[in-house]
């Protein structure tokens, strides 16, 4: 592994720390980013010089959020990761999903502690306003995102289709 790969690798376990992963979760998440094909947990172990066990939890973590897929290779008993066809938006939804659990919080706070002064009250009132916004504009996003995959996967099966019926 050539030294810029081992830095984008780092970097992305950094940046995934900061925001509240393991760092072995985000260097598992670049390395498989720049995988060509699936690994095992032995290749990614190796590659990153961890525990095959650390390996294994944080990716069942990834696995969870929807940014990697588990597949099998025929003849071979081990498991494999790569990344999963919609990575990205397994990540926004992630996020989504925290925005969620911040409002929801906040919506108990309101209902548990009524009395507050007129700044935390708008304060709060801001915060379920501007939730209720950007949740609901990220939530069209998506929506818009996955027929616009469907689409083109419809695309691409018709064109590969054609292909095969043509003389």
């Amino acid at each position: 592994m050539n030294e810029a790969v081992r830095w984008f690798i780092e970097e992305v376990g950094l940046r995934a720390e900061a925001d509240g992963l393991p760092r072995i979760a985000g260097r598992l998440f670049g390395f498989l980013l720049l995988s060509p094909g699936p690994c095992s947990l032995d290749e990614i172990a190796e590659a990153l010089g961890v525990s095959k066990g650390s390996v294994s939890t944080d990716a069942r973590l990834l696995l969870r959020h929807g940014w990697l897929r588990r597949v099998s290779l025929p003849g071979d008993r081990r498991d494999y990761y790569e990344m999963a066809p919609d990575f990205f938006g397994g990540i926004v939804a992630y996020r989504l999903a925290r925005w969620e659990a911040l409002h929801d919080l906040v919506a108990e706070a309101r209902h548990r502690l009524p009395r507050q002064p007129d700044a935390v009250r708008e304060r709060m009132r801001y915060l379920d306003e501007a939730q209720h916004f950007f949740v609901a504009g990220i939530r069209k996003l998506l929506a818009e995102w996955d027929e616009q995959r469907a689409a083109a996967g419809a695309a691409t099966l018709a064109s590969s289709s054609a292909r095969r019926q043509e003389p």
